[in-house]
């Protein structure tokens, strides 16, 4: 292995709990969403990154930012480009309320969404082109061991883009639960899944060591 990006996924928010689309609402972690933070922080620390980047997003940088704190670093790489997808009509709006209003458009784009895009809200050619360019930028291959701290839908066009999957539609079926972590590592530059929706840290018991990251 030469570079190991680690994708984490923030904790829980109440809007989270509720089903409700938050995309760029800056919506905080709730107290579970806050133990699942602290808990992955424990978890990551001891794999101890040399670079941790960030949506600026409180519900993803308070993750990040513990992280920096506990490996004793000047802070996390805040990059926007990381954030949400934007929603549009969707936003702040309950899945069982956008079936009832957007039943068709839903459909479609829980089917293939990066294929469609929510009403009123970003096209798909438009965060896949955001991610492009902080992945060209940011340079990931640089560094033996990195974490990226974001969201459900922008961590999956990450994935897809760093997997050189394109629009395959199998990436959008990745799960990815708040507070979990999922791994691709680089080797001789080819792309490999190394792990999916880690979340093992926030089942152990309180006074549990933290769990090492899978080889």
């Amino acid at each position: 292995m030469e570079t190991r990006i680690v994708l984490v996924r923030h904790g829980r928010t109440a809007w989270n709990l509720d089903y409700r689309y938050q995309g760029r609402s800056d919506v905080p972690c709730d107290e579970q969403g806050l133990e699942q933070t602290r808990r992955a922080v424990a978890r990551l620390a001891g794999w101890r990154p040399e670079v941790v980047f960030t949506s600026p997003l409180c519900r993803a940088r308070c993750l990040a930012e513990g992280l920096t704190d506990a490996l004793g670093q000047e802070g996390p790489v805040v990059d926007p480009r990381l954030t949400e997808l934007d929603f549009g009509d969707w936003e702040g709006l309950t899945v069982q309320e956008i079936q009832e209003r957007y039943k068709e458009a839903y459909s479609r784009w829980r089917l293939a969404p990066f294929d469609s895009s929510p009403p009123g809200g970003e096209r798909a050619e438009e965060i896949v082109g955001r991610i492009e360019a902080f992945l060209r930028e940011a340079r990931l291959d640089r560094f033996a061991r990195c974490v990226v701290v974001g969201h459900g839908y922008s961590l999956r066009v990450l994935a897809a883009l760093l997997l050189r999957a394109g629009r395959c539609g199998c990436v959008w079926r990745m799960r990815l639960d708040n507070g979990s972590l999922s791994a691709v590592d680089l080797w001789k530059e080819i792309p490999l899944l190394a792990f999916s929706n880690d979340t093992l840290h926030l089942h152990l018991p309180e006074d549990h060591p933290p769990l090492p990251l899978p080889r």
